[in-house]
């Protein structure tokens, strides 16, 4: 059991939040890191679709419309099994939710291989993918990773979260070679064998969370069998749940939509192509940044805050646009702006539900903020098209980011302060 955060121990010149921080990283990093690893196992597909497109146009004949609806019946679909899986989470524990998902997600991986010309054979492959994506999606990881620290749970989500990050730098180098030198059939398979033999074992040997070990010692009669959390449907209508959950749709509708459109966005800004794809490219770099960086602040200042902050440096990006069109210096800081929030976003409503509520809740509240975080993702773009089809401009957009970032500034900051809520253990046995 690590010391209590408010005990200094004697003689010591080490602050004791700082001590319970290591305590908790030396016990405990495996477990970061395989969640790590099952977070960038969920977004392979979504890193490699876009380079199987070409080869598809090609073999098949089908309109890229047509095959980007895979991604987008995908999306719409997690929005409903997402509060569903968290529920899991919270009865079965992560572990094994986590475990199968891993599993499962490379096999159909690999199958995807086994298309036919029938442009349905694709889209069922992606209904079934979102049903099966869910069982891998960050609230699995963050849920496990949460019982076991406290005084680092900020740091601990971000490094666990940047498993997508990972993701989006390996992915779509690693398609490109095995489609060059494998085909696209022989890529799917390839991709599927490079995660699955680096994801699977490491969830298999070094993840767990409180709540699979609090069911192994039940077994074993070493203490009472813990208790289904009841009263689910009254926290989801609680006001911090409210405002956390609206706060990240928010968030989510102003970013997502501008990372997705971000190309276009910097083309009719007066940027030509060849500069706008690579200004694009620091966006990962940057949105990795802001996810330690927030990571880092929320063991140390108030995560109200700290989100209220966040979400506004869209309005920032949106400014250097609008004003400065045509100038790339003022494009990439914008981009950077954005990347940081991307990557703030999904840390912060993780901290924060975790700080407000009960962490055996935790799966079915991240659960419900990440499928309205996914519907956001889902359908921003496509409004965001919309408005440009009709308007011929993303100037209504980028104005739109000011409010929106504002609302879910006001969201955050006027939440009520909440207290540590500090986990049965922070240690591995």
């Amino acid at each position: 059991m690590a010391p209590s955060e408010n005990q200094a121990q004697p003689g010591s010149a080490t602050p004791p939040m700082a001590a319970d921080a290591r305590a908790e990283w030396r016990a405990n990093w495996p477990i970061v890191a395989a969640a790590a690893t099952g977070v960038a196992i969920s977004t392979i597909n979504i890193y490699s679709v876009g380079l199987f497109i070409a080869p598809f146009e090609t073999t098949f004949g089908w309109s890229r419309g047509d095959i980007t609806f895979g991604p987008a019946l995908a999306g719409f679909a997690t929005v409903l099994t997402g509060p569903m899986i968290g529920l899991a989470i919270d009865r079965f524990g992560p572990r094994r939710v986590g475990l199968f998902g891993a599993v499962v997600i490379t096999i159909l991986t690999a199958l995807l291989s086994q298309i036919t010309s029938d442009i349905r054979s694709w889209w069922a492959f992606w209904v079934l993918l979102a049903a099966i994506n869910a069982f891998v999606q960050p609230t699995v990881w963050t849920a496990g990773v949460s019982g076991f620290f406290n005084a680092s749970r900020g740091l601990a989500f971000a490094i666990t979260l940047c498993g997508s990050g990972l993701a989006s730098l390996i992915t779509p180098i690693l398609t490109y070679q095995l489609i060059e030198h494998l085909g696209w059939r022989g890529a799917f398979v390839g991709l599927a064998a490079f995660w699955g033999l680096i994801a699977i074992p490491m969830i298999l040997f070094f993840f767990t969370s409180q709540v699979d070990r609090n069911r192994q010692a039940a077994k074993a009669g070493k203490i009472e069998r813990t208790r289904h959390p009841t009263g689910g449907l009254s926290v989801l209508l609680s006001r911090s749940f409210v405002q956390i959950a609206l706060g990240g749709f928010l968030i989510a509708s102003v970013v997502v939509p501008l990372v997705v459109n971000l190309v276009p966005v910097l083309t009719w800004n007066g940027i030509d192509r060849s500069h706008a794809a690579e200004i694009a490219a620091s966006l990962g770099i940057a949105s990795i940044a802001g996810r330690l960086l927030v990571g880092h602040l929320l063991d140390r200042f108030d995560g109200r805050v700290l989100a209220a902050v966040s979400v506004c440096l869209p309005m920032g990006a949106s400014l250097l646009l609008l004003g400065f069109p045509g100038s790339m210096a003022m494009a990439l800081a914008g981009v950077i702006l954005l990347g940081l929030t991307l990557g703030a976003e999904l840390d912060l409503v993780a901290y924060l539900t975790s700080r407000y509520f009960d962490l055996n809740r935790f799966g079915l509240l991240f659960g419900v903020i990440g499928a309205l975080i996914t519907l956001a993702g889902g359908a921003g773009p496509w409004v965001v098209s919309l408005v440009y089809d009709h308007a011929g401009s993303y100037r209504p957009v980028l104005l739109a980011a000011f409010p929106m970032c504002l609302a879910a500034a006001a969201l955050f900051v006027s939440l009520q302060p909440y207290r540590d809520r500090t986990p049965t253990s922070v240690t591995a046995n």
